[in-house]
């Protein structure tokens, strides 16, 4: 990939080559489209197909040269070949064989018309990837315009919420021009009154403590009435804007009583949800913007989580692929952002609050408010950007339930904005604004076509259905060239930031329960409430998720289907074509599933606090003998850390300092207590815990070890994948997958055995 960069101290329209090169897109585009109807006989359809794929490789090879012009190419050609198959599924294998036959053909038929749609559209949101740069603010201090940060939350651990709310205190910007509020909604009147004494004690209990620990920070406590309209009313309370309750009231904020706290009145706005820490630099890089262009209502940057989400952990495979959110932030942001569509994604963001009261405050009435407030927003004339730089360190969900929630979340609150607030109708979108929300609306609907692609080739192999006419010809001149075409172009738009086949998995991994979920969303569109994910999860053994039966009933579905096979090769050799590619069909579909089953396994996971693998030189200092040793840091987080040193035998004694310059040249000195040394073969690996007692170092910890944008930086460069063009991938996932579920079981087995086990009665 290689993005357009937008000059220093622009925020506003892309410069004048890009808007060339999105016309010439565009134009191009409707001509390949047109084209792609063009009948051929298969023979030179084949040809036409190899000579695009062997073009499409040299304008991959070129990219790096030719920059935009080159990806255009090649985007042309990989969306030429998708089309030329959709015409050719369309006006030469729809026929009526019978009326099941033409039902699954039509659901088939559909899904991979969803498919290539989606597909197309993100060619056209990727076709020119914008990279910008932190626009400088200026030297007069008095220009800056005043910041309040707001961190809403509801029942998240309140060592969480203190790691947010001190780094929030260190944000790199002028006391008088910085407040910080904490949004606390399960300290409202509502929660503290509620008729069950036992949740009205817990919710007191917690907002005593939450209200002690702001007043310690310096930090602003707000709450409100009632909880309603979830995180977005929390925040358009604590803005002062008034929202509308279930039973047509107005809901007006309310402060905490005897604190006497002010509302929020900043110019910006920067909302970080309570497990998003940001660093110091954040405002600074971000709030120029705001001074470049009067216009400009939000400014995004990207969410990076210190932890993998349930799936890479269950399978092992994290640390040794990107996170599953880095496609997003990495490519598609910085696509959307050419188009002017980058979206608020409800934190770790700057918003101007003035953009906020003219459109109302943010959507309450879908419960992804994030995208439906940027809808909003571009709608009425305003413009937003993305800046890829990693400023805040979140932590994804833990556990695989949680990980559904989310997701479940995210797909009812997109559906909700297709139907409430239909992209396609909304005035005063560009036509470009329209297709990226619509693009951002459908994903969620991948659930009902990875649920036919996993049927499709049952139906033939176990009731031989006709759901595919087409013989192996047809296949290989059109069906394989468009699969070829899509992952090729895939691998050189999101290489660096997703696997092949990494995109299967996590869609067919939630396509079970997304589609209840959606199917919900349609038929009640103001149905659904906003759940929060789970932010902490512990777990004593491995444990097997109580939503992994509907993956064991797939695997077995899939083992039928290849018995019906081989049945059907010994009774029918003349559909031997057939047979042959829904098997391998089949066995996509199995390795996937097998994939699936390593996930459902819940990993045991005793550890409360996450940990961060740098590689940074620092030096140790002996604080009894005055001693000083260099180290390298290897592992951190704010209970301790772990150091290498290549002395195999350091003089250390059991206090200790560490000395550390972070990529500023600040300088840290955070008190160490030795927890264990033990060696290996370059020296030895010590283990140390952060003496913490004081105020004040705890805050010093909390600076060194999420304070530096650079150290996020390092990681998401770390964790960017190599462009992989074979199967080697998926087929290493189903390795994973199967060895996963396998050791699951095994520990699980050997757990139930050992307490099954009878105890010896003592003798009396």
């Amino acid at each position: 990939m290689n993005p357009v960069v937008s000059p220093e101290g622009s925020c506003g329209p892309a410069r004048p080559s890009s808007r060339v090169l999105a016309g010439a897109a565009i134009l191009l585009f409707a001509l390949v489209v047109v084209s792609a109807a063009f009948p051929l006989a298969d023979e030179n359809q084949m040809k036409l197909a190899l000579g695009l794929l062997l073009a499409m490789g040299l304008a991959g090879s070129l990219v790096p040269r030719t920059g935009d012009f080159g990806r255009l190419a090649l985007l042309l050609f990989g969306g030429f070949l998708s089309l030329r198959y959709w015409a050719f599924r369309t006006f030469e294998t729809l026929a009526y064989t019978g009326l099941w036959d033409v039902i699954f053909l039509l659901l088939l038929y559909l899904a991979e018309t969803y498919g290539i749609a989606t597909h197309l559209i993100g060619l056209f949101v990727n076709v020119a990837p914008l990279q910008r740069r932190p626009v400088p603010l200026p030297e007069d201090r008095g220009r800056w315009p005043t910041v309040d940060v707001l961190v809403p939350t509801l029942n998240e651990p309140l060592e969480i919420v203190r790691i947010t709310l001190t780094a929030c205190t260190q944000l790199d910007y002028p006391r008088e021009k910085l407040a910080v509020f904490v949004l606390d909604d399960g300290g409202t009147t509502q929660r503290l009154s509620d008729p069950d004494p036992a949740r009205a004690a817990a919710a007191r209990e917690r907002a005593r403590k939450l209200q002690a620990l702001a007043s310690s920070l310096g930090v602003h406590y707000l709450t409100r009435e009632r909880n309603i309209h979830a995180k977005a009313g929390n925040l358009n309370a604590a803005l002062g804007v008034a929202v509308e309750d279930e039973r047509g009231g107005r809901s007006a904020p309310s402060r905490n009583p005897g604190l006497g706290e002010p509302r929020p009145r900043g110019e910006l706005i920067l909302v970080l949800d309570c497990d998003h820490v940001p660093t110091r630099d954040f405002l600074r890089n971000t709030v120029g913007f705001f001074l470049a262009d009067e216009r400009l209502a939000t400014v995004q940057t990207p969410h990076f989580f210190i932890n993998p989400t349930p799936v890479e952990k269950n399978l092992g495979t994290a640390g040794e692929s990107p996170g599953e959110n880095e496609m997003f932030y990495g490519v598609i942001q910085l696509g959307l952002d050419f188009w002017n569509a980058s979206f608020f994604c409800g934190s770790a963001a700057l918003l101007r609050r003035r953009a906020l009261v003219e459109i109302g405050g943010l959507v309450e009435d879908t419960i992804t408010e994030d995208a439906g407030t940027a809808l909003k927003l571009h709608a009425a004339g305003w413009r937003s950007l993305y800046l890829n730089k990693a400023m805040t360190m979140g932590l994804s969900p833990e556990s695989f339930d949680g990980f559904i929630i989310q997701r479940s979340r995210w797909a009812k609150g997109m559906i909700q904005i297709l139907l409430l607030r239909n992209p396609l109708r909304l005035p005063g979108l560009s036509s470009a604004q329209r297709l990226c929300y619509l693009n951002a609306c459908l994903f969620w609907l991948f659930g009902f076509a990875r649920i036919v692609f996993f049927l499709s080739p049952l139906m033939f192999l176990v009731f031989n259905l006709r759901v595919y006419n087409a013989s192996l010809g047809q296949v290989l001149a059109y069906a394989v060239p468009h699969l070829v075409a899509s992952y090729f172009v895939a691998n050189r738009l999101y290489g660096r930031f997703r696997h092949p086949f990494t995109s299967e998995l996590f869609e067919i991994i939630q396509s079970i329960y997304l589609i209840p979920a959606v199917v919900s969303v349609f038929l009640r569109p103001r149905s659904p409430r906003f759940r929060v994910t789970p932010k902490t999860f512990s777990l004593e053994h491995d444990a097997l998720t109580h939503l992994a039966t509907p993956f064991y009933v797939m695997l077995l579905f899939n083992l039928l289907a290849f018995s019906a096979g081989a049945i059907l090769l010994l009774n029918r050799p003349a559909l031997i074509d057939t047979i042959v590619i829904c098997l391998c069909w089949n066995t996509f579909n199995l390795f996937l599933v097998i994939c699936c089953l390593g996930v459902v396994w819940e990993r045991r996971q005793l550890r409360r606090t996450h940990r961060i693998t740098p590689r940074e030189g620092v030096h140790l200092l002996d604080r009894r003998r005055g001693t000083r040793v260099d180290a390298v840091l290897r592992d951190l987080s704010v209970t301790g850390a772990g150091f290498e040193i290549a002395d195999r035998s350091p003089l250390l004694s059991g206090r200790l300092e560490l000395e550390a310059l972070d990529s500023g040249g600040r300088m840290h000195r955070l008190p160490l207590r030795l927890v264990r040394i033990e060696p290996f073969a370059g020296g030895v690996r010590v283990g140390c815990r952060f003496e913490d007692d004081e105020e004040t170092v705890r805050r010093a910890i909390v600076d060194f070890v999420y304070g530096d944008s650079a150290r996020w930086k390092y990681f998401s460069e770390l964790r960017q994948a190599r462009e992989v063009g074979s199967l080697r991938a998926l087929f290493r996932l189903t390795a994973t997958g199967l060895k996963a579920s396998l050791r699951h079981a095994a520990g699980l087995a050997r757990w139930v055995a050992a307490r099954r086990v009878p105890r010896r009665r003592a003798p009396a």
